[in-house]
C-alpha cells in the first residue's frame, strides 16, 4: 500500500543547523505544520547589515542631490545678476534716447516756428545754429540708439546662453542612475534574503503521517530529506503486470483486493494508470492477477507499472502493507463460475467434480467426498475463479480441488502476499 500523497520535506538551506524539530516519527501532522525550524541568525544579520547600506545609499543620494539644488541655484543666481546689470544699462541708454529725442523734437519745432517769420531767412545766424543743434542732436540719437540696440542683444545672448545648469542636470541624473541601480540591487537582495529567512521554517505542504525522520534537533542540514509525510488517509495500490499481458490492462478497469490484514473481506478499485514503458530493472510489486482476472508475472525486467486506487478506504489498511489484486478485464453477466483450480481434463472434455455429500463429510479428507463427474464448457478464464456452462451444474453447489492444485494454490498464495 502507497499514499496517494506524500512529501519528501527538505530545505535549500544546506549547511544550516536544525536549531528545533518539532515532529518525529509516526506522528501525524495537518496540511502547513511547522516541522523545524533552522538556524537562520547569520542570514538575519546579513540583512539587517543590507538595511543599513540601503538607507544609507538613500540618504547619500538626497544629500548629493541638495547639493546639486545649490549649484544649480548658485549659477542662475549668476546669469540673473548678469542680466539685472544689462538691464541697468539699457534703462539707461532708453533715457538718453528719449531726453535727446525730446530735445530734437524742440529744436526742430524752434527752426520751423523762425522760418515761418517771413523776414527771416535759413541763412540767418539763429538759423544756421539751430540747423547745427538739430545735426548734433540727430548724431547723438542715432549714437545712443546703436547703443541700446547693442545692450539689447546682449541681453538676448546672455538669456539664451547656457548658465551651466543643464551641465549640472547630466551630472546629477547620471550620479543618480548609478545610485538608483544600486539601490535596486541591494533591495531585491534584501528580499531574497527575507525569502530565504522564512525557508529557515520547514513546513510540510502534505498531511498525514511522518513514515521517516532523517534529522536530528542540532545537526547541521547537509540536504535531503528531512522527513516523509504520507497521508494515510488516502491510499493507492503499486503493482507491476509483465510485458505478455500488460496489453490487456487498461485505465479504468475494475480490481478486486483483498489482504492479509482485511482477511476474506474484498474491497473494490480501479486501474488509475498503465505505464506506457517498461522498467529496465527488476521491480517486485504487488501481486496482480490479470485475465478475467489476469495472472501478473513478477521477478522480470519486461513488466509495467499498473496504479491502482481503492474505491474505499478500511481502517485495518496501513502504509507498506501487501495486496492481492484482480484485475477484471471482462465480464459476463449471470454465469456460473468456479475455482478454476476445479476444472479438470480427460479424453471426454474439461470437467468439475460435484461434491454431493458435503453436508455428511465430518474430517475434511478427500476419501470421505462422493464426487459426481460434471463435463462443462469453459469461458472466461481467470486465476481465481472461470466461467463454466453445463448441464447438472448449479448455483451453490461444491465442486472438489484435487490436492495437487489445491497446495499449488496455496503456495501461489504465499508466494504473492510475499510482495508489496
Amino acid at each position: 500500500m502507497d499514499s496517494v500523497e506524500s512529501e519528501a520535506v527538505s530545505s535549500p538551506l544546506v549547511g544550516s543547523t536544525i536549531k528545533t524539530l518539532y515532529v518525529k516519527e509516526g506522528e501525524q501532522i495537518a496540511p502547513g505544520q511547522i516541522i523545524c525550524q533552522l538556524d537562520t541568525s547569520a542570514y538575519q544579520q546579513q540583512y539587517v547589515e543590507l538595511q543599513k547600506s540601503i538607507a544609507q545609499a538613500k540618504a547619500d543620494k538626497i544629500k548629493s542631490n541638495q547639493e546639486y539644488d545649490k549649484e544649480v541655484e548658485a549659477a542662475q543666481n549668476d546669469k540673473n545678476a548678469g542680466i539685472d546689470e544689462i538691464n541697468q544699462q539699457i534703462v539707461i541708454a532708453q533715457i538718453n534716447v528719449n531726453s535727446i529725442s525730446s530735445e530734437l523734437d524742440r529744436q526742430r519745432l524752434r527752426y520751423a516756428q523762425y522760418l515761418s517769420i517771413p523776414d527771416n531767412s535759413e541763412w540767418d545766424m539763429e538759423a544756421i545754429e539751430l540747423e547745427s543743434n538739430i545735426s548734433d542732436l540727430e548724431s547723438s540719437l542715432e549714437v545712443y540708439n546703436s547703443i541700446l540696440k547693442v545692450y539689447q542683444s546682449i541681453r538676448s545672448s546672455v538669456i539664451e546662453a547656457d548658465d551651466g545648469t543643464s551641465y549640472i542636470s547630466e551630472i546629477r541624473n547620471s550620479i543618480n542612475g548609478v545610485t538608483d541601480g544600486t539601490i535596486s540591487s541591494l533591495e531585491e537582495t534584501a528580499t531574497e534574503l527575507q525569502k530565504t529567512i522564512g525557508q529557515g521554517t520547514v513546513r510540510s505542504t502534505v498531511g498525514g503521517v511522518i513514515t521517516s525522520l532523517g534529522a536530528k534537533q542540532g545537526d547541521t542540514y547537509i540536504g535531503g530529506s528531512i522527513c516523509t509525510v504520507e497521508n494515510d488517509n488516502s491510499l493507492m495500490i503499486h503493482t507491476q503486470v509483465n510485458e505478455a499481458q500488460v496489453a490487456e490492462v487498461s485505465e479504468g478497469m475494475k480490481v478486486i483486493i483483498t489482504t492479509s490484514a482485511t482477511g476474506k473481506t474484498e474491497m473494490s478499485g480501479v486501474v488509475t494508470y498503465v505505464a506506457p514503458r517498461a522498467n529496465s530493472t527488476t521491480t517486485s510489486g504487488n501481486a496482480a492477477d490479470v485475465g478475467a482476472e489476469l495472472s501478473a508475472s513478477f521477478g522480470s525486467s519486461g513488466t509495467y507499472l499498473v496504479k491502482v486506487s481503492l474505491n474505499e478506504q478500511n481502517p485495518k489498511l496501513r502504509l507498506g502493507m501487501n495486496a492481492r489484486l484482480n484485475i477484471i478485464t471482462s465480464e459476463v453477466d449471470k454465469a456460473l463460475s468456479v475455482p478454476s483450480a476445479s476444472v479438470q481434463e480427460d479424453e471426454g472434455g474439461k470437467y468439475v467434480e460435484l461434491i454431493t455429500n458435503m453436508d455428511k463429510v465430518q474430517d475434511g479428507s478427500a476419501d470421505s467426498y462422493v464426487k459426481e463427474k460434471v463435463y462443462v464448457n469453459v469461458g472466461t478464464i481467470g486465476t481465481d475463479y472461470s466461467e463454466v456452462q453445463g448441464t447438472g451444474i448449479k448455483e451453490g453447489e461444491y465442486v472438489y480441488i484435487p490436492a495437487d492444485s489445491q497446495k499449488m494454490l496455496e503456495e501461489l498464495e504465499k508466494w504473492a502476499n510475499s510482495y508489496s
